[in-house]
């Protein structure tokens, strides 16, 4: 298809890339006909971006959530620049694999066992600090309940354990 009939049928509407046509020159001596000198100009139209899927798109947002995103300006920013970018889409897919799976249990957990679970004065007693409904004085340690929020203490080394308190012989 040549150049004028796309720019006839709207075809240049969207992206094109043209290779121009190189200079050619006769020589004086030995007329050289232009065809097998000159390259031929040809506009391509670049293939069209896949279009971000649901999944993907998600997948970005749970990341920008998992670091702290909130700002919903450079959301939309990052989420429209992987509809446009295809090296954007990937980069940021690739960063969407750090986000972690949800914990979820089937079993009721103990709320002292929560990285959530924030103690008072009191040596049994606390408050959940993602918000779970609890009792005006607070949340007992043992407590065993359902939570969505559920996320277990890291787990202390036996060196990071206090030692028991000797008792004290008399003599």
């Amino acid at each position: 298809m040549t150049l004028s009939a796309l720019i006839k049928k709207g075809g240049l509407t969207g992206t094109m890339t043209a290779t121009p046509a190189t200079p050619a020159t006769q020589e004086a001596d030995k007329p050289v006909t232009v065809a097998p000198v000159a390259t031929v100009a040809v506009a391509e139209q670049p293939e069209p971006l896949p279009e971000l899927s649901l999944d993907e798109e998600s997948n970005i947002r749970a990341w920008l959530a998992h670091i702290d995103e909130t700002d919903s300006a450079i959301i939309a920013e990052v989420v429209d620049k992987c509809r446009n970018d295809l090296e954007a889409r990937r980069y940021f897919l690739k960063r969407s694999e750090e986000v972690p799976e949800p914990v979820t249990l089937n079993h009721p957990n103990t709320c002292g066992d929560c990285s959530h679970f924030e103690r008072i004065d009191h040596p049994h007693l606390g408050h959940c600090a993602k918000g779970e409904p609890e009792a005006i004085a607070g949340l007992w340690d043992t407590d065993r309940r359902y939570c969505e929020h559920f996320l277990p203490k890291p787990q202390q080394t036996h060196n990071d354990q206090p030692r028991p308190a000797r008792a004290e012989t008399k003599r």
